[in-house]
């Protein structure tokens, strides 16, 4: 495994490197407006793979820059923008630490990443070897996600898990993807923008009605 990192550009392993630190971050962040500005910045690091992967000896090709300002545009202005606002609809509110404490879910983080190259040099050669290369950067990512949705107690922070987990999908998805196929990537984009508009959506009436996201305390409900 360790030796199918060095077929990637220094660039491409800076980025990568750059997810890995941000997923680490989330997991540490205590206040959501850290965790949303950490998501921006690793939409843009996502968003920019396609290219950084682009070995054309022509130059990266038109369409692929173009698909990439536009999923650097979801990824890191309007997805993040909802959130902001959806952030400043609910208001302030003190921080709640996640279920397994903060320093155990870093731990379980570095553990899932440790994971990821264990599982990652099982697994067999490909016929393309960046695929291997970023296997388990976005399987670490992805179950980065997994645990901001599993172990955090606000809404709004489980809704950028699965964020998170789209980040790792798309990361794992672009080896495989060719140049057209990017259209595919950016309609699953697409819905899972909807999707996250949505639960917004649900967020703020639901936090209207019940004055509150704490996920454990809706559960605490009765009727």
């Amino acid at each position: 495994m360790s030796l199918t990192l060095f077929i990637l550009s220094p660039w491409l392993q800076a980025a990568i490197g750059l997810i890995l630190i941000i997923n680490l971050g989330l997991l540490a962040a205590e206040r959501q407006q850290i965790c949303i500005r950490l998501l921006t910045l690793q939409g843009f690091a996502v968003s920019l793979i396609p290219v950084l992967l682009a070995d054309a000896p022509s130059g990266v090709p038109w369409s692929l820059m173009l698909t990439t300002a536009v999923f650097m545009l979801i990824k890191g202005f309007f997805l993040p923008f909802m959130l902001k606002k959806a952030h400043k609809t609910l208001g302030q509110s003190a921080p709640t630490p996640p279920q397994l404490g903060y320093n155990l879910s870093v731990l379980a983080g570095f553990s899932g990443f440790a994971f990821s190259l264990w599982l990652a040099g099982r697994l067999p050669a490909p016929a393309n070897p960046t695929f291997l290369a970023l296997f388990a950067p976005a399987f670490a990512t992805i179950l980065a996600g997994l645990l901001l949705i599993v172990t955090r107690r606000k809404a709004l922070t489980q809704i950028m898990g699965y964020l998170v987990m789209e980040n790792g999908i798309f990361l794992l998805g672009v080896p495989l993807a060719r140049h057209e196929s990017f259209w595919l990537e950016l309609s699953i984009l697409l819905d899972v923008w909807v999707g996250i508009f949505v639960m917004v959506l649900a967020l703020y009436h639901l936090n209207r009605t019940l004055h509150t996201t704490d996920v454990g305390r809706i559960n605490s409900l009765r009727d």
